[in-house]
């Protein structure tokens, strides 16, 4: 049996609907990804040039549907997987910014740091301007998966493998689901072994937004919406000025996520934020507090 909680209700829960909805999340994206992955871009079965754009924030409905096709089958009612807003309470809504402050940091204002040349170390706050682009960057995608991956399967994992562990198995869920997309030349330029450590940092700073939010689903659309727009913002920061030709910023990148990622797990004591913040001691320490 697993044990589930969500917003503070324990209740004792069958793996069964975690295996359905993962089964769901992904059946139901592979096959309306399948134009993308079947035409000429892709395996060249058929002749169909499937529109990425539309047919890729299709596929994202997936975990969206399993998740409260999941809960209908935990409960026998159809409700929220989760809560959507953060809790009642200033520092659960401050975090909202959290998660989605890591995620630029590490893909966009370090790597910027790393590689742009002497003279031009100050980052322009005009990068931030490709955060405007709604669409597909929030409504094509983080909208619709967050209720899967942090609204309904996280919580019921990290009811049985605290919030590190889970966090990690989400991550190796969520990037292992894109796989299909590797199929389509023009998705995406790294290779999925690139992509999964990359997505599996992410999903820590998703889950801190997730748990330092009171188990808010808003927290986690937040960051997935930054880490969509974060390639546009690092081109805009980085346009026109002088940088260093040898430094590799995609490895630059990858490292910045692992290692700020490996932090805050470190920092929040594995945690990830859940209970909220609070400082102590004479020292200022950091700790977490109680659960939600």
């Amino acid at each position: 049996m697993l044990i589930d909680k969500v917003e503070g209700k324990t209740a004792a829960t069958a793996w069964g609907p975690v295996v359905l909805y993962v089964v769901l999340a992904y059946g139901i994206a592979w096959m309306l990804w399948l134009p993308l992955v079947l035409g000429p871009s892709g395996l060249r079965v058929t002749r169909y040039d499937a529109y990425l754009p539309f047919f890729g924030s299709l596929g994202t409905v997936g975990p969206l549907i399993a998740s409260f096709v999941a809960v209908r089958y935990e409960t026998g009612r159809w409700a929220m997987p989760s809560r959507f807003f953060p809790a009642r309470r200033l520092w659960s809504w401050v975090n909202l910014l959290t998660g989605p402050a890591l995620t630029i940091v590490a893909f966009v204002v370090i790597p910027y740091m790393i590689c742009i040349a002497p003279g031009y170390k100050l980052i322009s706050l005009g990068f931030l301007t490709p955060l405007s682009a709604v669409w597909p960057n929030m409504l094509g995608g983080p909208l619709e998966e967050e209720f899967g991956w942090r609204g309904y399967l996280l919580p019921r994992l990290a009811s049985r493998m605290g919030n590190t562990w889970s966090t990690l198995v989400v991550g190796v869920i969520w990037a292992s689901w894109h796989l299909p997309l590797f199929l389509y030349r023009g998705w995406t330029g790294a290779s999925f072994w690139y992509f999964l450590p990359q997505v599996m940092a992410l999903a820590v700073f998703a889950s801190l937004a997730y748990f330092a939010t009171g188990r808010s689903i808003l927290g986690p659309i937040l960051v997935h919406y930054a880490f969509n727009t974060c390639s546009t913002m690092l081109d805009k920061a980085f346009y026109h000025l002088p940088r260093y030709g040898n430094r590799d910023v995609d490895a630059i990148i990858l490292i910045c996520m692992v290692g700020i990622a490996l932090i805050t797990i470190a920092v929040t004591r594995g945690r990830l934020g859940e209970g909220g913040w609070r400082f102590s001691g004479p020292r200022g320490r950091v700790e977490g507090g109680g659960a939600a």
